[in-house]
């Protein structure tokens, strides 16, 4: 890794666009996106440009054997507006977009030459067809026969509509049927007029075609991939315009907008106001897997770097550029390779290369150490680029750790055939058992298994055992297969199979929550045949596992299905229908005696939390909370404790940054570059006509881009997929501490080509350090030992486990607290007169320094509209009362130092207000207003002041609570005793109780 030592932060960007205070920060962009979509799509047959757009649209799907439906299509289309390479030509693209009519002009352009393009070549093409068809010459009368591609050759160019499918001339049509002479075959009977008519006509004609393809298929070839975006990319206008609607509509703003919005607030300014308040905070920064950090995130952080460097202080930036596996997020690996340091300038730069690995043990650093100098040397052949190479010049470590060798195992799978036909699967100690038809990734399974088993045999704890994987399915797969094996004969009684997944730990697996969904959908609707079918079905399997499951779907009247269910729930569906979500949730679980349901509390706990986050983000409303689950469900996992004692399945990029003594990735095949059903949209231009005046336009990655005016962004594209799924391969090889057990396929398995594994493969076979641990006959590398590492056993004390769910009624639990039950004693004006005068005294109070100040105050709360002029002058004569007692005088006196509605922290990290401190050398005086009657609580509050105090070193300090009403003081002694000082109780004098 590579650390970077100079010699975020994100400021308040909702006040900078003015959201009001309820706003929303949306993290899943994939649902607004529906949202805008639908909102779009709602517009049409009111926006006639907009409808015939779409219209067309559609029909090119329908003429392409594709989906009517737009929709999907606009939805994934409508992702690169949140992309960072679209966020920065974004305001190129709307800019040439937005001219009226462009998109129809630019289509009509692409067709013209399209069409002129087949126009060229298909009717030549077509016309020498006739010519041989005419004469009744086969395909065997040619030169080569059946394997010439001369007649293929024509139909293709007569008769194929997509450019793409059409292949670039070989050198036998190129050469060979361009002259007369080699055109007729040996056999055939037609010689010499095969000659002659190729050289009047079919040579003139196959040259026209070559001459067609020669000068036009650049321009045609692009022009056709570049019509298969413009549909939705001609709507990304309308979607943009949605888009802000939306959230405007819905005062939120999208976590994605954040570094854009930020990177024109700062644009070139050094130090940018908005980061003006942290940086009075924060003098050192730390950015850590700089490798992933994006450009714009980067433009974001540098102002407070630069300000940080400029005040004499330093900072860190740690990152890895082999470890750079998140491109598709926006990482630029180049920023920590090559920009960093001009950025900042050489002279305030200390680069650090940290070159000494204390994770793993030796065998497992020095496998990686060769393997990945060979394959860093054969990309970079590949890509005829140096960027492999440059990444990997640092990939070289000491090994910390010499006295623990370790052990890696990489083993090839063949998919070798019997004489029936059958795949042979081989696996130790079985050699002779075989499988019928069985895939590499089938016997990989297993020899994963057999890894599993003997790595506990020789005493590996589960939890010391990561299984990495490149996909998702990949690990359902592995779960899966596990949870077979261990029902099986096979199944090992002395090992475990147990394993920890996404899939393990997703919600909608368990159990409870099935059967709180299935009463939601049942009460959404009681006619809905499958809700029914699933509430009958979990309850019975919760509560009644002896019962047949055929019985509980035979059932189909109404009635008799709920007398099968409990009586509180189907006597109270009405009421239930009615609740909120939130509280619906908690009744059902006590219904359906859910709590108490062992290893089920955490994912009851966990979709409660999602149900009250629903609640509070979006609405109250059960319809839209069950259409919100069924989009979100397969993203919900609960959270579980490392320390769990199995297997753990984890993909390659949740894996980065974590560790593990014993590492095994069955499937060590993913492809080198992007698989083509998720092929990327570059954004791409050129100086060519017409691409010239249309700007950026997207265009879907593939091969084919070679041979278009795109050719370099496909070049480009293809270089750095090769490096990330090379730093994919890394990140998988550098987790393990002890030991690494590798299966991929074998060079003649179809999915080997273009992989991880043929690197690999090449890299176990080249080479002086890794060819004497190679296996040719068994295709097999092994170095060092399984020997374990004792496994730390740590302990779980402070874990707090739950033996129920608690559930709890609120209408049975609240009770209106009777704040000031001491006015409760006269009529209701009365009452309200008494609290409405003994708040705005208390107002005052807290305004007023000096006594000085009270007419003052008085005109400011009359203007504020906090009393009225009568309540003015009754209010004056009662704070004139209480002056002229010569203790409060006292205190408005300007002897003393004031502060007013003084915040203080409390031990407990709550914060309270002091009314009123005074303050004179090392004196402080604590005085509490109060506008009720005198209760025994009223000094607790007191005394923590008093003692809070002190621990500020103030040697004499005073309590004190003033209740206004009667106009009397108590002391507040520290200990805990009240003081009486003096209570006023003169008739003459106005009181509270008018």
């Amino acid at each position: 890794p590579r650390s970077t030592m100079p010699t975020s932060s994100a400021a308040s960007v909702v006040y900078i666009r003015q959201l009001v205070g309820d706003y929303r920060l949306e993290v899943e962009q994939d649902e607004v996106l529906q949202e805008v979509v639908d909102n779009l799509i709602d517009e049409l047959g009111s926006n006639k440009e907009l409808t015939d757009w779409v219209v067309d649209f559609a029909k090119e799907n329908l003429e392409n054997e594709r989906a009517w439906d737009v929709r999907y299509s606009l939805i994934e289309f409508s992702k690169e507006i949140f992309r960072e390479e679209f966020k920065h030509i974004e305001d190129d693209v709307n800019r040439v977009a937005g001219q009226k009519g462009f998109f129809k002009n630019l289509k009509n352009t692409l067709w013209a030459i399209k069409g002129k393009f087949f126009a060229e070549v298909s009717t030549p093409a077509q016309e020498a067809l006739k010519i041989i068809e005419s004469n009744g010459w086969s395909v065997e009368d040619f030169s080569y026969g059946k394997n010439s591609g001369l007649l293929t050759f024509f139909k293709t160019f007569a008769f194929e509509k997509n450019i793409s499918k059409i292949k670039s001339p070989g050198e036998r049509i190129r050469n060979h049927f361009t002259q007369p002479q080699k055109w007729p075959s040996k056999t055939t009977r037609h010689n010499a007029t095969i000659q002659r008519v190729a050289g009047d006509k079919l040579v003139p004609l196959l040259e026209t075609i070559l001459d067609v393809y020669d000068t036009s298929i650049k321009q045609a070839l692009s022009a056709e991939v570049a019509l298969k975006n413009l549909y939705v990319f001609g709507l990304i206008t309308d979607i943009s315009r949605k888009l802000k609607e939306y959230k405007d509509e819905n005062n939120l703003m999208l976590l994605a907008d954040a570094p854009k919005f930020l990177n024109g607030v700062i644009q070139d300014s050094d130090t940018p106001f908005i980061y003006e308040k942290v940086g009075s905070f924060y003098r050192n920064y730390l950015i850590d897997e700089f490798q992933d950090t994006s450009g714009m995130q980067w433009k974001n952080f540098q102002p407070l770097i630069v300000n940080s460097l400029d005040q004499g202080h330093t900072s860190l930036v740690v990152g890895d550029v082999k470890q750079a596996i998140y491109r598709w997020r926006g990482g630029d690996l180049n920023l920590l390779q090559q920009e960093i340091v001009p950025l900042i300038g050489d002279a305030r730069v200390k680069v650090e290369n940290l070159d000494t690995n204390y994770r793993s043990a030796s065998e497992v650093i020095n496998f990686n150490n060769a393997v990945f100098k060979t394959a860093s040397t054969l990309l970079s052949q590949q890509t005829l680029t140096d960027i492999t190479q440059k990444a990997y010049l640092d990939v070289a470590q000491a090994v910390a750790r010499k006295n623990e060798k370790g052990f890696v195992q990489v083993e090839f799978i063949q998919e070798e055939k019997e004489e029936n036909g059958d795949a042979m699967n081989f696996r130790p100690g079985n050699e002779d058992e075989s499988t019928t038809a069985a895939r590499w990734t089938e016997i990989a399974l297993q020899r994963m298994t057999f890894a599993l088993e003997q790595l506990q045999l020789k005493g590996a704890a589960l939890r010391d055992i990561a299984i990495l994987v490149r996909k998702n399915d990949e690990g359902q797969r592995i779960a899966a297969h596990l949870l077979n094996f261990k029902n099986s004969e096979d199944a090992r009684k002395d090992c475990r199979y147990d394993v920890v997944s996404n899939e393990s730990l997703r919600i909608d697996g368990a159990s409870s929550v099935n059967l709180l969904l299935g009463a939601m959908y049942y009460l959404l609707n009681g006619e809905d045949a499958i809700a029914r079918a699933q509430l009958a079905y979990e309850y019975a399997r919760l509560h009644e596992p002896s019962r047949v499951f055929s019985d509980v779907f035979t059932i189909t009247n109404q009635t008799i299905f709920e007398n099968n269910l409990p009586e509180e729930f189907t006597k109270q569906k009405n009421l239930l229908r009615k609740l909120g979500i939130l509280e619906l949730t908690e009744t059902l679980i006590k219904i359906f005696k859910l709590q108490d349901i062992e290893g089920e509390l955490v994912y009851l706990q966990t979709f409660q939390n999602l149900v009250l986050d629903f609640y509070n983000r979006e609405r109250n409303d059960l319809g839209s909370f069950l259409e919100w689950w069924e989009d979100n469900k397969h993203k919900k996992s609960i959270q579980i404790s490392g320390e769990v004692d199995a297997i753990q399945i984890l993909t390659v990029h949740k894996s980065k940054g974590l560790q593990f003594k014993y590492v095994i990735i069955p499937f060590c095949s993913w492809g080198l570059d992007h698989d083509n059903w998720q092929a990327p949209n570059l954004w791409v231009r050129s100086k060519e006509s017409p691409f010239n005046e249309a700007g950026y336009i997207p265009v879907k990655y593939s091969k084919n881009l070679e041979e278009t005016y795109f050719a370099d962004y496909y070049t480009e594209e293809k270089t750095r997929t090769y490096l990330d799924n090379l730093n994919l391969l890394y990140v998988a090889l550098t987790r393990a501490e002890v030991g690494m057990f590798i299966t991929a396929p074998a060079p003649e398995v179809r999915s080997s080509k273009d992989s991880v594994a043929s690197v690999l493969y090449h890299c176990l076979n080249h080479g002086d350090t890794l060819r004497p641990q190679w296996n040719e006959e068994t295709l097999t590398w092994t170095s060092g030992e399984w020997m374990l590492q004792p496994s730390v056993s740590k302990s779980d004390s402070n874990a707090i486990q739950l033996s129920r769910y608690f559930t709890f009624d609120w209408r049975n639990n609240l009770i209106i607290k009777r704040s000031g039950s001491e006015f409760f004693n006269g009529s209701i004006e009365d009452q309200r007169e008494k609290i409405n005068y003994g708040i705005h005294i208390h107002e005052v109070l807290s305004r007023v320094q000096y006594e000085e100040d009270v007419a003052d105050v008085l005109d400011e709360i009359t203007i504020e509209g906090i009393i009225s002029l009568q309540e003015k002058a009754i209010v004056e004569e009662e704070l004139k009362s209480l002056f002229s007692i010569p203790q409060i005088k006292d205190w408005f006196s300007k002897d003393w130092s004031v502060k007013t509605e003084v915040p203080i922290l409390l031990p407990d990290g709550d914060e309270n207000r002091v009314d009123r401190l005074l303050i004179k050398d090392k004196t402080a005086v604590i005085i509490d207003f109060k506008t009720g009657t005198p209760k025994k609580s009223d000094n607790a509050q007191v005394q923590q002041y008093i003692d809070i105090l002190r621990q500020m070193n103030y040697t004499k300090i005073e309590g004190y609570l003033l209740y206004v009403r009667d106009k009397e003081i108590v002391e507040v002694k520290s200990e805990g005793k009240q003081k009486l000082i003096r209570k006023k109780n003169d008739r003459d004098q106005l009181s509270l109780g008018f």
